[in-house]
């Protein structure tokens, strides 16, 4: 990805998997509302972030939990 290294390990990477699959679906079971599309949106981000190991959150702060 054009030098931009992972900065999240592997354990976490698979809690925000499981954490995005729970999340997605919530505006198809609550409505298509305020809250259940933000966490849709959540989920999406967060599964993003589970697929490419990189957390542009993380990188702001200058958060590095992968191994170096």
């Amino acid at each position: 990805m054009n030098g931009i290294s992972k900065n999240i390990n592997k354990p976490e990477r698979w809690a925000r998997a499981i954490v995005s699959l729970l999340l997605i679906p919530s505006a198809f079971v609550y409505g298509y509302t305020f809250f259940p599309l933000l966490q849709s949106f959540v989920g999406v981000a967060l599964i993003y972030n589970a697929l490419s190991g990189i957390c542009w959150t993380s990188r702001i702060f200058g958060v590095k939990t992968c191994e170096r």
